[in-house]
């Protein structure tokens, strides 16, 4: 009885054995050439033992390895590198635990690098027109900045065009010197102009930058512009004087300063 199931057990075992060459035998070869094996982008592949075989190319964008090696990021290789994320808000300050995050600044990719900047959607042209009068001359006074003002990349542009004068007063041309933005009693930037106004209508048109360099990345402030100018006056004699001076003119309309550039945060794993 004992020999009769070890036969039994013997017949089975080797019936298995037997099934699974002949299942090998008529398994679905893949491919007999490499023609066989469908390409794909940053992966070399072979027909081996009727097989295809892939094996990743070094420095590939799209080989599913982020490579430091070849300045792969989040940003320059987002197939090979998941993390970390180049978005998202930017905190500008901490507070104990808590991140207190920008109104305006975001992590953004641009040229392949992660980098803190701004919704281009997001920005809008602010332009104020203001009118003065200054020793016997109406002039008119035009600012247009950006809303945020990216300090790292922006200008503002200043106008100042002579609207009218007092002939019997002053002699022409009304020398624009220097132009100074200011927030308060802070410079926040400086051209010198130099230039001429030399009949009624005539202007000048100046892109001032602003070096200025806030305690936070992003920082609401007020606006005031002071101009140097030089002009020929006529006194009480009927002789002429070349006045110096100055004058301020404050806007209404504050700016939202933001600083942008690399972000600080390792992106390259």
């Amino acid at each position: 009885m004992v020999n009769n199931l070890k036969k039994v057990f013997l017949f089975f075992i080797i019936n298995i054995f037997l099934v699974s060459l002949i299942l090998a035998g008529c398994a679905e070869k893949e491919c007999k050439q490499e023609v066989d094996c469908t390409s794909q982008t940053c992966f070399d592949t072979k027909c081996e033992d009727y097989k295809c075989v892939k094996t990743p190319e070094l420095n590939c964008c799209g080989n599913l390895v982020c490579e430091s090696k070849a300045d792969e990021n989040t940003c320059s290789c987002s197939i090979d590198c998941k993390k970390p994320k180049c978005e998202g808000k930017y905190p500008i300050e901490e507070k104990g635990s808590k991140k207190i995050y920008g109104k305006y600044l975001q992590y953004l990719c641009k040229d392949d690098k992660c980098v803190i900047g701004v919704d281009e959607k997001s920005v809008i042209k602010i332009p104020l027109i203001s009118e003065t009068k200054v020793n016997d001359m109406n002039l008119e006074l035009g600012v247009t900045f950006n809303k945020p003002f990216d300090l790292t990349n922006d200008k503002i542009i200043v106008t100042i065009t002579l609207k009218d004068y007092v002939s019997e007063k002053v002699t022409l041309p009304l020398t624009i010197k220097d132009i100074k933005i200011m927030g308060g009693d802070i410079l926040y930037g400086q051209m010198p102009v130099n230039k001429e106004l030399t009949q009624i209508g005539a202007g000048i048109k100046e892109f001032v930058p602003l070096n200025y360099i806030p305690e936070k990345k992003e920082q609401e402030t007020s606006l005031t512009m002071k101009v140097e100018y030089e002009v020929t006056k006529i006194n009480s004699k009927g002789e002429e004087e070349i006045i110096r001076d100055s004058f301020t003119e404050k806007f209404s309309q504050k700016m939202f300063l933001v600083v942008t550039g690399e972000a600080e945060v390792e992106v390259n794993k």
